[in-house]
């Protein structure tokens, strides 16, 4: 358990010993506690029916847990108690795009990996109660305090469906006790329980990290094939020689099927292509074109950075680099590897860098596509 400033831990050393590991208290993990929002912006959120939002209630007097789905209504607000109630606002980082700032601290995870932030507000008691999540998140407190207990990755016991939406663990026991401070931060594994109490009023800002599953790959599979019309192979039986009248299936069908599926798995760059592009879909897609720079304006003294509302990935296919973004692929001659590499992390851009090879004579056409869809700005 680290106990000191995140941001002069060794992160080589956590993803060893805690990534997917075992939960991580960081205390004054930053010396300027997140501080974006007022819970009545949070409320102002809430009411808006394209942001996703969740007001959790509890009644101790009938022990009795409640889940409203927003948007809400102002009348709801104005009839809450003073406790035992907490407002969950997801992807706050779309619809505020200031607290992408908070991620500059998380560069060291590959940002395909990111899904969204989430930010709550909870009065005295309130909480969502002892759960736990298929997916890693760090737990930022902004406001006020939040008494924590987490236990032991993989330990979690029986989980009880309380109401549509809410699940809760019977019980766990916590290898991490802490009342959290405005600063302090915990990291909470895949299939870790976590219970989150508020001391008083609180903010919390919770930055979740979620990967590609298996349904979603064979998904992305069957899409291919179904466009793909070259692959679109039958099945055939010249073996057969015996009547076959009790319609069973033959166990060739099955082997050819799985001949056909090791085919696939033997295609690496056609997989990657095809999670890569998915991965680089933002969760809400909501990126609105700013104004860009005409390709004209650029010269070799030119900067340029890829907006950070972009979902962005890359990877090299043989003598290629290939740029996803939003689910687009952009292709590069591989000599421009560090130029694509900057873009990718957001990093701001010299165009010294997209330099020309001696045959060349303009900037790489997707450079200019980029520009032209308004993934680029130009800055100083």
């Amino acid at each position: 358990m680290y106990n000191f400033s995140f941001q002069n831990i060794d992160k080589d050393e956590f993803l060893r010993k805690y990534w997917q590991k075992a939960p991580c208290l960081f205390k004054a993990a930053f010396p300027s506690p997140a501080n974006y929002l007022t819970a009545d912006e949070l409320a102002g959120f809430a009411l808006d029916e394209d942001v996703e939002s969740r007001l959790i209630q509890f009644k101790p007097e009938k022990q009795q847990w409640s889940i409203e789905h927003g948007p809400l209504s102002q009348d709801i607000f104005q009839h809450l108690p003073e406790s035992n109630w907490t407002l969950l606002i997801q992807s706050i980082d779309s619809w505020l795009p200031a607290t992408q700032n908070l991620l500059e601290h998380f560069s060291f995870i590959p940002r395909w990996r990111f899904d969204d932030i989430m930010v709550s507000y909870a009065t005295d008691q309130g909480g969502v109660g002892p759960h736990c999540d298929n997916y890693d998140v760090f737990l930022i407190q902004g406001e006020g305090q939040r008494h924590w207990r987490v236990g032991a990755k993989g330990q979690v016991g029986k989980q009880t469906k309380i109401i549509d939406g809410l699940s809760h663990l019977d019980s766990f026991d916590p290898i991490i006790d802490v009342v959290m401070q405005p600063g302090d931060m915990l990291y909470v594994p895949p299939e870790t329980a976590h219970w989150g109490v508020s001391v008083g009023e609180s903010i919390g800002y919770s930055i979740g990290y979620r990967s590609i599953q298996s349904n979603q790959l064979l998904a992305l599979l069957t899409e291919h094939l179904s466009e793909n019309v070259e692959a679109k192979d039958f099945f055939a039986d010249d073996y057969r020689s015996n009547s076959n009248h009790k319609n069973r299936i033959d166990p060739q069908v099955t082997k050819w099927a799985q001949q056909e599926l090791i085919k696939l798995s033997k295609q690496p760059e056609l997989i990657t292509e095809l999670i890569s592009r998915q991965l680089s879909h933002s969760k809400l897609g909501l990126f609105s074109e700013s104004e860009h720079p005409n390709i004209q304006e650029l010269s070799k003294n030119s900067f340029i950075q890829l907006n950070k509302e972009l979902g962005v990935n890359w990877w090299i296919n043989q003598d290629k680099v290939v740029l996803n973004i939003e689910g687009e692929s952009f292709v590069f001659e591989k000599y421009l590897i560090t130029a694509i590499e900057k873009l990718a992390n957001f990093e701001r851009c010299s165009l010294h860098l997209f330099k020309k090879p001696p045959k060349a004579v303009d900037f790489p056409v997707d450079l200019t596509n980029l520009v032209n869809r308004g993934y680029v700005n130009l800055v100083n």
